[in-house]
């Protein structure tokens, strides 16, 4: 009887258990539904906003990076009157003009009203410093790179993780309950100090791609601005030559019909004219090609409109071809940017080198039986005791850390040792441009006092003996071509000259101090 009790217990046990939990479970969902719909309808704390509205960067990485947040400001805003680091040694981009021109860049209906009248090199290089999409991309980068300072500042922040243990063991001696561990991690307190310094080298390269990416862009604007008045200037000698011409071909036609000159006389000058009609549309189409050329460099379409260029003084270099060499290596961006990755070269060999040590760290684990042993009345101790153990700072060092040290120096070498082959390359480029230059200078010098003069004398002397029949059409001809061509020759020589001092301060990386080049002088030649 008392097994049948039993069993009839256990049988009505499981028939209500199911209601039992059904129950249950239905006022479990009731409850967390109606917790969810209250906390759902509960108005949003004040901490709860003010982590929301927190800003991501944090106090400290605030201070670290706001020097170079600083000058990236500087970078964008034009009405905080700022330039690149360094930018003043490439141009002025600060002064009451360049201002006023670089305001033009927000106004496109202004800017283009401003071009329709004319342009000169101020104007362009101004526009290009605030719309060149390349240098502008420089910047970003420059921006981007800042924002690796708060990734230091909370990558290194003491941390604190929480593992589960073990839900279940069994240690055969009584129910055991589960507990969690904790772990935390102390970084060595110069390492982020380390980290922080290797991101300010990396911003410094990267300022110093948009100091180059400004350095090119300026010598670019100078080239194509310099081709742009020798073309106008050479269609004007072109036209002035061909209106020369058609009044000799006028005499010629008037001879040929007065049978005082034969018909091969007068072909030979309508050759000439046609000749210098294709010239001039060569040249118009070379305008618009560097029109066009302009425009790309300013972010404008290919085709916009571009006024007449402002004539320019001619100006020389001051500096000796000594001084020149040593302000090159002094100030070239690319020698200033490999000294620069040196300089972070060093300090990831010291990272790494104390990296390779692990970083002090606590443990503590608790798993304990909270069970009374079945002999006694005792508590049962932890079966798990509290521990917290330090990682010592003299650990095992492993293989692969040391070579890459080892490489990594090895590296260093190569690039201390690249410095002195640019430095080389540097002083060849100087020598190169300012050969350039002085020869060009005095190639100009010896038309403008020599060559010309004289063959102005010569198609004088030349126009008087033909009219008085003393010679051919073909003498007044060849007169007239080698004028033309000494004149074009003069102006492609001062063109040249401004190259070569273009790229003469591309290859030193600073504006160089000038003199107006003095043309009118015959003693100059030799100097």
């Amino acid at each position: 009887m008392g097994k049948t009790r039993a069993v009839l217990r256990i049988l009505s046990l499981f028939l209500v258990l199911p209601l039992l939990l059904s129950a249950c479970g239905s006022s479990l969902k009731e409850d967390y539904i109606d917790m969810l719909e209250k906390t759902s309808s509960q108005p949003e704390t004040e901490y709860y906003i003010s982590e929301i509205n927190r800003p991501i960067i944090s106090i400290q990485s605030k201070e670290m990076a706001f020097e170079w947040r600083k000058k990236l400001e500087e970078l964008a805003q034009v009405e905080k009157k700022a330039v690149i680091p360094d930018s003043t040694s490439l141009y002025d981009f600060n002064s009451p003009e360049s201002i006023e021109y670089r305001h033009l860049a927000q106004d496109e209906g202004k800017m283009n009203a401003r071009f329709g009248e004319s342009v000169n090199l101020d104007l362009l290089l101004n526009l290009a410093y605030e719309r060149n999409k390349g240098l502008q991309s420089a910047r970003r980068k420059v921006e981007a790179a800042l924002e690796q300072y708060p990734q230091v500042a909370y990558l290194d922040n003491i941390l604190s993780q929480y593992n589960a243990f073990t839900k279940q063991m069994d240690t055969k001696i009584g129910p055991q309950q589960h507990k969690e561990m904790m772990a935390m991690k102390f970084p060595f307190p110069d390492i982020m100090t380390t980290k922080g310094n290797i991101v300010t080298q990396d911003v410094r390269l990267l300022q110093k791609d948009v100091e180059i990416k400004l350095r090119d862009l300026i010598a670019d604007i100078k080239l194509a601005y310099y081709e742009y008045i020798f073309i106008n200037e050479s269609l004007a000698i072109t036209h002035e030559n061909q209106e020369l011409l058609k009044q000799i071909l006028q005499i010629v036609t008037i001879k040929f019909r007065a049978g005082m000159e034969n018909y091969g006389s007068l072909l030979k000058a309508q050759v000439e004219l046609s000749r210098l009609s294709d010239s001039i549309i060569t040249l118009e189409e070379k305008r618009e090609m560097l029109i066009a050329r302009i425009n790309t460099l300013l972010n404008r379409p290919p085709g916009a409109s571009m006024g007449a260029a402002e004539p320019l003084d001619y100006m020389d270099v001051k500096l000796s071809l000594d001084e020149l060499y040593q302000v090159g290596v002094k100030n070239r961006q690319e020698i200033q940017k490999q000294k620069i990755a040196i300089s972070k070269m060093e300090l990831m060999i010291k990272m790494v080198s104390k990296m390779s040590t692990p970083d002090a760290s606590t443990g503590a684990s608790y798993f304990e039986d909270r069970t009374a042993l079945r002999t006694g009345t005792e508590k049962m101790p932890p079966t798990f005791m509290t521990n917290r153990t330090v990682n010592p700072r003299i650990a095992a060092r492993f293989g692969k850390d040391d070579a890459y040290v080892r490489e990594v120096k090895v590296k260093l070498n190569a690039m201390e040792q690249m410095i002195t082959d640019m430095e080389d390359k540097t002083r060849f480029m100087i020598k190169m441009h300012h050969f350039g230059a002085d020869n060009a200078k005095r190639t100009a010098l010896l038309y403008e006092n020599t060559l010309i003069p004289l063959a102005q004398q010569a198609l004088e002397a030349t126009n008087t003996a033909y009219q008085a029949a003393k010679i051919d059409f073909l003498n007044v001809l060849d007169a007239q071509r080698t004028l033309l061509n000494f004149r074009l020759s003069k102006f492609r020589a001062l063109w040249d000259h401004r190259h070569h001092v273009a790229q003469l301060e591309q290859s030193v990386g600073k504006e160089l101090p000038k003199q107006i080049l003095e043309l009118n002088n015959s003693d100059s030649i030799n100097k």
